[in-house]
């Protein structure tokens, strides 16, 4: 978005932080299903919305390791392992 064209509420919608916030939750309730089916141990789903749900993604990180793996969504779940660790 063009900041000067925006509205405050248009470019908050639209941010790196709401975008990684919707991905976190994505992959946090895919986690919660996986855990259902017996894939992953329930603990661990868990953790991952303990550990990330307030986490603040740092989308300079995120576009520092998307530089090397040439993939945005790989970029932010390997953001989010650091963030939540081996869980």
């Amino acid at each position: 978005m063009i900041p000067r064209y925006a509205r405050p509420q248009a470019a908050d919608i639209w941010s790196a932080k709401t975008r990684y916030r919707i991905w976190f939750e994505i992959e946090a309730h895919a986690a919660d299903a996986m855990a259902e089916l017996g894939v992953i141990p329930k603990d661990a789903a868990a953790a991952i919305w303990a550990k990330g749900k307030d986490a603040e993604f740092d989308a300079d990180r995120i576009d520092e390791i998307e530089r090397t793996t040439k993939h945005d969504v790989i970029a932010f779940l390997t953001h989010v392992a650091e963030i939540v660790g081996p869980e």
